[in-house]
């Protein structure tokens, strides 16, 4: 059995990673280039499926296993260290330094300010770095493409590039009116648009040529191509959608989403999520040509890497438990008060709470002076008739017993102590008490340590 996490060599891992997480997080390092942008092994091999594998990764290294929790220490280490363990939604970073990105978790590209364009596909290309070293500043790619377009880093030239061979394909695709604002892809790989900057929209043949197909009237907020590959969305700020018809060459009718105007836009499927300047989203069907709502949206096609800062995220959809370490045996300071029938409680995260002797649950502080100090036998504190648990055994592993804290908005504390007799016993496994009173006579609520599987 596992005893990692109360041994020295986790304390560091854990100090270490944290601050490989942090500088990795800081705005500050994300444009000094490639000693920044160290790319993992995993992620070299260039593939989709390799990107689930490096989150996983860092899953594992960020966050402890929730059956962890159960192993005990090593002998003699009882009361001598103790945790707290926090439940947040797992978002790890892909990459940092990121200046554009395009696709989702099947396929992905991702243009670095270290002037490279990174994809992960299910073709044999996995880097690319644009003529003459520039950055690219916009990059078209979506998942299964054997092809990828991108901007150089001023938006002035077009280049685009081969997956299957790594190269630039022949030929030019002049930008009229550079800079180039909005740049897409469909998935097939046949089909190419921009929109420049007099709001003209382009598109046509990836290898070109392309023809202007009409000039936006709002401000574009979104470039792409529907899983068929057969229309060409663009949205324009004021709600506006335009759809060009690539087959045969013709504009479809246009929609109106209400409630704009719209900052930005992304399509998943059949579906846009367009986003007030307030935060609020607005999901349109562009088949149906009406509203749905979020959760629908997302059944259909979620869409689950995206923008948070310049570093690319992936929302993996699964609580993970984050732990601290704490030195010293867990300390509760605890006082009666006759008058206010109150127990006053300077809790394991240095705050002091209050609780009823009637009913056990938390009370605000009332003004009275008759304090006195209760101690506790066997983890119940008694005043006359009633009798207190602030925290409840979880389980017992031979003469090791794990207890448990649970305080809201701080997670839950946990702590080994040695017990008077070797059993082992769990009775509630893979479950956490959470205590709504603190009348010893009141079972507590047993939470459940969900897991769950990366979308």
């Amino acid at each position: 059995m596992s005893r990692s996490f109360f041994t020295v060599a986790l304390i560091f891992t854990l100090i270490l990673t944290a601050a490989i997480e942090s500088r990795a997080g800081s705005i500050a390092d994300a444009r000094v280039g490639d000693s920044y942008i160290k790319v993992p092994t995993q992620l070299e091999k260039g593939t989709a499926l390799s990107l689930k594998h490096y989150v996983t990764m860092l899953l594992d290294r960020k966050y402890v296993s929730p059956k962890k929790l159960y192993d005990p220490p090593f002998s003699g280490l009882e009361g001598k260290v103790h945790i707290s363990v926090t439940r947040e939604r797992a978002l790890p970073v892909i990459a940092g330094g990121v200046a554009s990105y395009a696709g989702n978790e099947k396929g992905l590209a991702a243009s670095l300010y270290d002037g490279t364009i990174r994809i992960w596909s299910n073709k044999p290309c996995r880097k690319i770095a644009l003529p003459g070293g520039s950055g690219a500043e916009l990059v078209g790619y979506a998942p299964g493409s054997p092809t990828l377009a991108a901007t150089d880093s001023e938006g002035d030239e077009l280049y685009v590039f081969d997956l299957n061979s790594c190269e630039r394909v022949p030929g030019e695709i002049p930008v009229k009116h550079a800079p180039v604002k909005k740049l897409a892809l469909s998935a097939t790989g046949e089909w190419l648009s921009y929109i420049d900057a007099f709001n003209t929209l382009y598109c046509g043949p990836v290898k070109g040529p392309l023809s202007e197909v009409t000039v936006l009237e709002g401000t574009p907020i979104m470039l792409g191509y529907t899983p068929s590959q057969g229309i060409m969305v663009a949205v324009e700020g004021t709600g506006r959608i335009i759809m060009w018809g690539m087959k045969n060459n013709s504009r479809l009718k246009t929609s109106e989403v209400p409630g704009g105007p719209y900052v930005s836009a992304r399509m998943s499927g059949y579906t846009l999520c367009l986003t007030r300047d307030d935060g609020r989203e607005v999901y349109w069907d562009i088949t149906a040509r009406k509203k749905v709502e979020q959760a629908e949206a997302l059944k259909r096609a979620g869409s689950w890497v995206y923008m948070k800062g310049d570093s690319l995220v992936y929302s993996t959809g699964l609580d993970r438990w984050k732990i601290t370490e704490h030195l010293g045996m867990p300390l509760f300071i605890v006082a009666y008060s006759e008058e206010a029938k109150l127990l006053r409680v300077r809790d394991l995260d240095g705050e002091t709470r209050y609780y009823s002797i009637l009913d056990g649950k938390e009370f605000t502080e009332v003004k009275t002076s008759d304090w006195e100090v209760v101690s506790a036998r066997n983890g119940v504190y008694k005043v006359g008739k009633y009798a207190f648990k602030l925290y409840d055994m979880v389980c017992q592993v031979g003469i090791q017993r794990l207890y448990c804290r649970h305080l809201p908005g701080e997670g839950f504390f946990l702590w080994w102590e040695e017990a008077p007799d070797a059993v082992n016993r769990n009775p509630h496994p893979m479950e956490l008490p959470v205590r709504k009173s603190m009348l010893a006579s009141r079972k507590p609520l047993w939470v459940p340590l969900v897991q769950g599987n990366i979308r």
